[in-house]
């Protein structure tokens, strides 16, 4: 369960696992250092540069393990999964970090439980002007073994992995390579 934070733009409360706030669509950035959101290039508090909260691993830090103000989070590396020990002969695959489409310049970082759409959802600032793709579209999540999947969500234009469509709440996994179509939009799965 997700901590609420305030937008550092329009100060409205939003879900600190949020890439983009639900209410202005500002894009968030954190500090790499303090774990705050910031607006602007820097940090207010220590100087460093703020990331975008998309190209990371953001979990919220609950007030019982930390000193930090309630607006604070932990970034972890792109991969939280456990360490596993390599044998000879048998290769783990990375597990991707996010959808990219070049020809629309949208990045989205994964999150599990994230909703894809138009109108709802947690990327809505980057669908907002796509007619194609539906006020609630899809849903990222991760499958009780680890590996991303996709569930439409009765869409009108449909979601696709690798040009299959895929049926209404039913998920289908993805992984690093392959396409999956928000309905007119491709995404390469990095």
């Amino acid at each position: 369960m997700s901590t609420l934070v305030n937008c550092p733009k329009c100060r409205v409360e939003i879900e600190s696992d949020s890439y983009y706030c639900d209410q202005c669509g500002v894009e968030l950035y954190i500090c790499p250092q303090c774990h705050v959101f910031g607006k602007g290039k820097r940090c207010t508090q220590c100087g460093q540069p703020l990331v975008s909260a998309a190209n990371q691993v953001v979990s919220p830090v609950h007030p019982s393990t930390s000193s930090v103000n309630s607006s604070a989070f932990s970034v972890s590396p792109a991969s939280s999964e456990p360490e596993k020990t390599m044998r000879p002969g048998v290769s783990v695959s990375p597990l991707p970090v996010r959808l990219v489409c070049s020809a629309a310049g949208i990045r989205l970082g994964l999150g599990n439980g994230a909703v894809i759409g138009r109108r709802k959802g947690d990327y809505v600032s980057a669908f907002a002007s796509q007619g194609y793709v539906s006020g609630t579209h899809a849903r990222l999540q991760k499958s009780a073994s680890g590996q991303w999947e996709i569930v439409d969500l009765d869409s009108t234009n449909g979601t696709f992995v690798n040009g299959n469509r895929l049926s209404p709440n039913v998920p289908a996994v993805f992984s690093i390579g392959d396409i999956v179509r928000i309905a007119n939009l491709d995404f390469k799965v990095e």
